[in-house]
């Protein structure tokens, strides 16, 4: 299949208007082709376009066979004739729309959850057609899938979801949307970007990491994410709230997997962030067949990278939102002590909490530990290469509400110390208390 050249033709409605409910709707997709084992009909404008039509057809089933039998995902929703001529979902092969989407019409009337019945606009000859045509129409029946249960989530659980199905299904790491994912470790591990860049895609390796860590490499939990993230009826009239969410729904698989929160693992997953890029190991992702390096260009972006002596550590530009995680590298230098002692200091905010970690492990069954600051300060050991990475998280310290999180950051310092001297002080300050006062 070949790419639009600017002298072939585009289909008459331009992109973003909508196609459903049009009186001249058969006049602007005249031709359709029906499953003979599904409830779908993809319409497509010019006869000649009904090879193309097939194959949009055949990805559709696929897609519908991954999502619906293989992952356990419900169905899409008929619209009961609201877009095209019945109860099929519908699918548009639009020349020139360019962007391939899921757009929905109302919800099902005779279900209590934010439901909503889908149709898909896919061009095969658009940016995302071509070779990667396959790809892009199973990714969006995620999305029609997802309409079945939960429209009000945030756009980045659709695509980190989609996505990590689509990884799972080619068994092979996706290529831009990790490294962008990345490139931002301080932002909210389910940040709304607004589709500025992929990292909404590439926070997929969130749902990596609960499917290696927790459920045993099974995919389908994000079946039951989905089911467990249908809102409740709306009472008194008043608009429905997105609750219960996502993490709503997390919560409980998780407590039932591993006796924890959501929130609880982001210090685990921000340890498992640092084993990327130049850092992969063995021991963490249940890495696929391919895409192997994707995942080394998945390369943490640091909020500091200075030498490990004496002094303070100002993170601003690059600090936390909550569930975000700014790292530090630390390397020896010539005027490093051989003994080092961190603290943290950080405007008073009753909200959130800071949790801070240092990578890589120093022992074969360790991949790093939390420092204990409550009296302080905690010593810091340099690894063998003569460098460390701190690991500082956001948390928040009441429930977790992703959507009123909001995009605050949290600044912070470090400080390092000597930590011969940082000891000799506390030894002085002690022997000054024990000392009886001479009147």
């Amino acid at each position: 299949m070949t790419q639009a050249t600017p002298s072939e033709y585009k289909h008459p409605l331009p992109e973003g208007e909508s196609i459903c409910g049009r009186a001249d709707f058969e006049e602007m997709f005249p031709f359709s082709l029906r499953s003979s084992t599904l409830p779908v009909l993809v319409h497509h404008y010019k006869a000649e376009e009904r090879d193309t039509a097939r194959q949009v057809l055949a990805f559709v089933e696929e897609g519908w066979d991954y999502h619906v039998r293989q992952i356990g995902m419900r169905p899409p929703i008929g619209d009961g004739g609201e877009c095209g001529p019945d109860d099929a979902l519908d699918v548009f092969v639009w020349r020139g729309h360019r962007s391939c989407l899921v757009d929905v019409l109302g919800g099902e009337p005779s279900t209590s959850w934010d439901d909503r019945r889908p149709y898909m606009i896919v061009d095969p000859w658009g940016p995302y057609g071509g070779s990667a045509l396959e790809e892009t129409v199973v990714h969006e029946m995620a999305h029609a899938s997802q309409a079945a249960d939960d429209w009000s989530e945030s756009p980045v659980v659709f695509e980190m979801s989609a996505t990590f199905l689509d990884q799972v299904r080619a068994d092979r790491y996706t290529s831009e949307g990790l490294a962008d994912f990345q490139r931002h470790p301080e932002w909210a591990i389910d940040h709304n970007d607004h589709y500025e860049t992929w990292s909404m895609y590439g926070a997929s390796m969130v749902l990596l990491y609960l499917k290696d860590r927790f459920f045993d490499g099974d995919p389908r939990f994000v079946s039951r994410m989905w089911l467990g993230s249908r809102d409740a009826p709306a009472t008194g009239g008043g608009a429905r709230p997105n609750e219960p969410d996502f993490v709503d729904a997390l919560d409980a698989m998780l407590r039932e997997a591993a006796g924890m929160r959501y929130v609880e693992a982001v210090p685990e997953l921000a340890r498992w962030r640092w084993y990327t890029g130049d850092h992969i190991d063995d021991r963490h992702f249940r890495h696929f067949a391919g895409g192997l390096q994707n995942l080394a260009a998945a390369k943490l972006s640091l909020a500091a990278q200075v030498e490990a002596r004496p002094g303070r550590i100002d993170v601003r530009e690059r600090a936390p939102m909550l569930l975000g995680t700014s790292y530090i590298e630390l390397s020896a230098g010539a005027d490093t002590p051989r003994s080092l002692r961190v603290s943290l200091e950080a405007p008073g905010d009753a909200r959130r909490r800071f949790v801070v970690q240092a990578v890589p492990g120093l022992t074969p069954d360790s991949d790093g530990e939390i420092l204990d600051l409550s009296s302080g300060s905690a010593e810091l050991r340099l690894a063998a290469d003569g460098k460390r990475t701190l690991v500082v998280t956001a948390l928040p310290t009441g429930a977790y509400d992703p959507d009123a999180r909001g995009e605050e950051r949290y600044p912070f310092t470090l400080i390092v110390r000597d930590g011969a001297a940082a000891v000799a002080d506390v030894a002085a300050r002690r022997g000054r208390l024990s000392t009886p006062d001479p009147r």
